[in-house]
């Protein structure tokens, strides 16, 4: 994509804006949905479009994803919340996406929308993102760590410039840490383009807690908006990232869980099985409309984040996915489970006997220390 900050407006002239006046502080084109084959869409730096139907903007939308996948979009609607929140969900790609309920007296809100498309870094509208991958004796398997960390650096660079990747090491006894180190300084070598602060950076625990511990010091020490929880193996995709970062901006929602139960590849029958287990066994735990608390994706807001945070034990181990999301349930935030596509990755350090029997213990400790929180006590 071009950096000249120019903008591209697709219109069906519906509305009758008057882009001109509205934003004439950047360089601007208006087309019509026909001349969409016929023009570079790299020449811009983002994409407007205001279209009346929203199907129709949902289509346009993924033909021009289809051909700049990190493209920025600013969608005008006049839409109520529910029908508005569709775009966030059937929208490919991986840029972001900003909807405007679009009203005549909105004109100065289009600016602010596009400057936080084009400029997330001002603090205007700053929203700063933490990706956190948390990792544990991965050098055996370091390639594919390697692997995704280039594509989260196409989601950073062409997406979401205000994001950064957070590694925990959570108490790894081989040279995980020295793998995590040598990423970063070629990373660092590898920069190209200034940003107000390391892209990639790392914090090591001094003892495995089994997941737990990774999620308790990523809330506690990152000072982010948005916290995105992911293994490290390359099991995800970025544009299922992105969509859960775009959702959670959007305000729609405090938490994200993801569930691979119907799209994971690769996955043993063994473990469809556990997994099975495990969601009858949750089920009366978890939010309505959640039905999967332990896929290895999650986003949460800071402000349910916090709220969480003195209630996690890192005794849970693998089941801090159910406490967090079982604490959400309990304190009303509002908790999105999104279907993600995912390959599970050999190499997993699960026990299947050892860590479901701990999971089933974890379940009565969860449920019995925290039945009687709600947010009107804390």
């Amino acid at each position: 994509m071009t950096n000249n900050d120019s903008i591209l407006i697709i219109s069906d002239y519906f509305r009758n804006i008057d882009y001109e006046h509205t934003i004439d502080f950047y360089s601007h084109k208006t087309i019509n949905c026909s001349e969409i084959e016929t023009t570079l869409l790299d020449d811009y730096s983002m994409i407007l479009l205001d279209l009346k139907d929203t199907e129709d903007t949902i289509n346009y939308a993924n033909k021009i994803r289809n051909i700049v996948p990190s493209m920025p979009l600013l969608l005008l609607s006049t839409l109520d919340e529910a029908k508005d929140f569709t775009y966030f969900r059937n929208i490919e790609g991986y840029g972001q996406i900003r909807s405007l309920n679009y009203r005549a007296s909105d004109s100065d809100e289009i600016l602010e929308y596009i400057q936080s498309l084009l400029h997330p870094e001002y603090p205007s509208e700053k929203t700063d993102i933490a990706i956190v991958l948390p990792v544990y004796n991965e050098a055996s398997r370091f390639n594919n760590v390697y692997e995704f960390v280039k594509k989260l650096k196409v989601l950073l660079e062409e997406g979401f410039i205000n994001a950064s990747l957070y590694f925990i090491n959570d108490g790894s006894k081989d040279n995980t840490e020295d793998l995590v180190k040598k990423l970063i300084d070629n990373d660092l070598l590898e920069t190209n383009y200034i940003k107000q602060r390391s892209t990639i950076s790392s914090h090591e625990l001094k003892v495995n807690t089994r997941k737990a511990g990774t999620y308790i010091e990523g809330i506690k020490s990152i000072r982010s908006e948005i916290l995105v929880f992911v293994d490290a193996d390359n099991s995800f995709e970025i544009e299922d990232i992105a969509k859960m970062i775009n959702i959670i901006k959007a305000g729609y929602y405090d938490i994200i869980v993801a569930t691979k139960d119907m799209t994971a590849e690769k996955r043993p029958p063994i473990r469809r099985f556990v997994s099975f287990f495990k969601r009858l066994m949750t089920k009366p735990m978890l939010p309505k409309g959640v039905y999967d608390s332990q896929t290895g994706l999650k986003a949460v807001n800071s402000v349910a984040a916090q709220y969480i945070l003195p209630y996690l034990h890192a005794e849970t181990e693998l089941a801090i996915d159910l406490e967090l999301v079982y604490l959400a349930k309990r304190m009303n935030f509002r908790v999105l489970q999104l279907p993600v596509r995912c390959i599970d990755m050999e190499g997993s350090h699960v026990d299947i006997v050892r860590d479901s029997i701990h999971f089933v213990k974890s379940i009565f400790k969860i449920y019995k220390n925290h039945r009687n929180i709600s947010l009107r006590k804390i």
